[in-house]
């Protein structure tokens, strides 16, 4: 393999690296933001069986 290919291969698992660190990043930040809208409906659902 050329020394070429061999760092365009480099380049392009770097850029597959920070593509999958911001995939996660949003997936965090989605899975934070479902669990806050979650326990909010329960506390609510709870709220309304009370009276």
């Amino acid at each position: 393999m050329s020394e070429c290919k061999y760092d365009e291969l480099v380049r392009k698992v770097e850029q597959h690296e920070q593509t999958i660190a911001q995939l996660v990043a949003i997936i965090a930040s989605t899975n934070r933001q479902l669990a806050e809208l979650d326990r909010k409906q329960k506390e609510q659902s709870h709220t309304y069986s009370l009276t």
